[in-house]
């Protein structure tokens, strides 16, 4: 019985602790999330690119290679 007292007393500290850290957490606005959601976007299609101009020559040189 002892056992799940102190099980039941560390699970509440944990809840208590986690709710006040989240609530020092500073949430961003929908606009900012907005803005970084585009950059983080724009990334992804620039390292898409170089790697689809990457690939290209590789998988000609590749395809050279095992058909002859």
């Amino acid at each position: 019985m002892e056992r799940v007292k102190a099980l039941v007393a560390a699970a509440s500290t944990y809840i208590r602790e986690v709710l006040g850290e989240l609530s020092k957490v500073v949430w961003p606005t929908p606009a900012r999330t907005a803005k970084l959601t585009g950059v983080v976007i724009g990334i992804v299609v620039l390292i898409m690119g170089y790697l689809y101009l990457l690939d290209l020559p590789l998988g000609r040189g590749l395809e050279m290679v095992v058909v002859r």
